[in-house]
């Protein structure tokens, strides 16, 4: 099994959530992976990081929550990264999208890890995640340089923020040299 070193630092960013829960949830999807760099960008609650209900919904990743940065612009939460992802349908089922290349998280991640050994390059990664009621804006789509598509059912192709999180979250882990398999623990 491969491990990359340095480990690489990966902030998983969440624009405009609306709903509390959901962060509370992706914060405990990011833990299970062994992340721990949260932040919000202009959250529909100024203070959805104190709520209870979102503490609650966390499940034993309050820590995140608590060490989570809140930014005001997409800009300034990626400004120390070198790789940003996007994330989002390549198709919606809601609106019309400007028409753009999606790569899976796992064929994305394990070029990634590649040219980065290749090259002997530090990652510093930023994965985005869109509200839950748009996604990604085409403004902010517009700042990555790789968009990230889940291939889900082409006729429903909508996932809860915290599961897009836990699967994004699962498949860099796995790039990066995974935690060992269970027949290595048990």
């Amino acid at each position: 099994m491969r491990m990359i070193s340095p480990r690489p630092a990966t902030r998983f960013i969440l624009i405009g959530t609306q709903h509390g829960e959901n962060v509370g949830a992706a914060a405990r999807a990011m833990k299970t992976m062994g992340f721990t760099d949260l932040a919000l960008v202009s959250p529909h609650d100024p203070k959805v990081l104190h709520r209870h209900k979102v503490i609650q919904r966390s499940s034993g990743a309050k820590d995140i929550l608590k060490n989570a940065k809140v930014f005001s612009s997409l800009e300034e939460a990626v400004d120390d990264r070198n790789v940003v992802c996007g994330t989002g349908m390549p198709f919606d089922m809601y609106q019309k999208r400007t028409e753009r290349k999606y790569v899976e998280p796992r064929v994305f991640f394990d070029k990634l890890v590649q040219n980065s050994e290749r090259e002997e390059q530090e990652i510093r990664l930023a994965l985005i995640f869109g509200s839950e009621q748009t996604g990604m804006e085409e403004s902010d789509m517009d700042k990555c340089n790789a968009l990230l598509g889940i291939p889900t059912n082409p006729t429903f192709g909508s996932l809860n923020l915290a599961a897009a999180v836990q699967l994004v979250s699962y498949d860099w882990r796995i790039a990066m040299g995974g935690h060992g398999s269970y027949e290595d623990i048990c």
